[in-house]
């Protein structure tokens, strides 16, 4: 039996669709490999929200530094994935990254219920900044939606039930938002 690995095949098709986009109408998407990210992470709003605001943190960052020091080339690119990674890091670290709780079970049989917030992957805010700052902030936010819902929609019509499975695994103990509020409110 062959097993496929969903986030490279997620990937491939990411290169394709982005290297279409960018070859018809010369919009890009944050980097080659970031809609192949975001389409497996479409259901995790706030995920996204959060990997998009460290992306413009460290876009403002570097461009408020570009006005004292002389960042072009590739210092600026390395400085954006350094930015990226460290605000995303920040990020996790200042939200919690994933805030638990109980389900109501005791012992040793007791779960956890999660709500996870953070942002995906370590080098990708950094890579959306980089086109954030080459094209501006709304192509680049133009062009990963558009490449990262075809993206999914390829994904769900190749392989229905690979990202059914993956869905369900990563939803198994994920707690909804509504639930979470709930559960601090109290």
């Amino acid at each position: 039996m062959i097993v496929l690995n969903l986030l490279a095949i997620s990937i491939g098709i990411g290169l394709l669709v982005t290297l279409i986009l960018v070859e018809a109408f010369g919009l890009a998407a944050g980097g080659l490999v970031v809609p192949g990210y975001m389409a497996l992470k479409v259901l995790q709003p706030w995920s996204v929200g959060l990997t998009l605001l460290a992306a413009y943190l460290t876009f403002i960052t570097v461009r408020t530094l570009s006005s004292f020091m002389v960042v072009y080339g590739r210092r600026k690119t390395a400085l954006m994935i350094l930015g990226g990674y460290l605000s995303g890091s920040l990020l996790d670290l200042g939200l919690g990254g994933v805030m638990t709780f109980p389900t109501g079970t005791e012992g040793a049989a007791s779960q956890f219920d999660y709500f996870e917030l953070s942002v995906i992957g370590y080098i990708i805010p950094g890579l959306i900044a980089i086109w954030f700052d080459r094209q501006g902030v709304l192509k680049t936010l133009a062009g990963l939606i558009v490449s990262t819902v075809l993206v999914r929609l390829i994904l769900i019509a190749l392989l229905p039930d690979l990202v059914t499975t993956y869905e369900a695994e990563q939803a198994l103990n994920r707690a909804e938002l509504g639930t979470v509020i709930e559960e601090v409110m109290e």
